[in-house]
């Protein structure tokens, strides 16, 4: 998606944006403009990303708020093609909340749009651990299988996520993720 080094978000490297972060949530104006972190497919832009970046800065947040804060950014990069932030961010979903099967997910298609198969068939493994039914999970890992050479095991996934949810083959067609 992006490099994780060299990435400038309205003229602010990401390290000073972190550097600055107390700054960020200081005023009850900033407080505002962070609390609308959006996980609207609408909103995916370099803007919400200052957003949620700004959320995560505030103090008292739950670690589900933290949790779910880290995974709309992640999101968010992912729609700018930033993969290797958009890793980042999902690694802390899944370090905040380790039941919560889409961050796994949500770092295995990052995984596989950066070529790495192989390593998205793991994470898609842990999601189905947690959640066995997940229809998002099973059709990713079917495509990552797929293209890592395991024409057997990539169909029975594939075969299986359509049984789940007949409409799944369209949700991956739809960010380019195809068999």
């Amino acid at each position: 998606m992006r490099t994780s080094a060299g990435i400038v978000l309205f003229g602010l490297s990401m390290g000073a944006m972190l550097n600055c972060k107390a700054e960020v949530a200081a005023s009850p104006i900033d407080r505002e403009v962070a609390t609308r972190c959006s996980t609207s497919q609408a909103q995916y832009d370099e803007a919400n990303i200052r957003r949620c970046t700004a959320k995560l800065a505030l103090p008292g947040l739950s670690t589900e708020e933290r949790a779910m804060t880290f995974n709309a950014r992640g999101n968010n990069y992912d729609a700018l093609k930033e993969f290797d932030l958009a890793i980042a961010d999902y690694t802390e979903v899944i370090r905040l909340l380790p039941k919560f099967e889409y961050g796994y997910a949500n770092r295995a298609l990052e995984k596989y749009r950066k070529g790495n198969y192989l390593a998205a068939v793991v994470d898609y493994d842990q999601a189905l651990l947690i959640n066995p039914k997940s229809s998002y999970a099973r059709y990713g890992r079917g495509v990552a299988r797929l293209k890592s050479g395991d024409t057997v095991g990539g169909k029975a996934d594939l075969s299986m996520a359509i049984q789940l949810d007949p409409e799944m083959a369209n949700v991956y067609r739809g960010i380019g993720m195809v068999p």
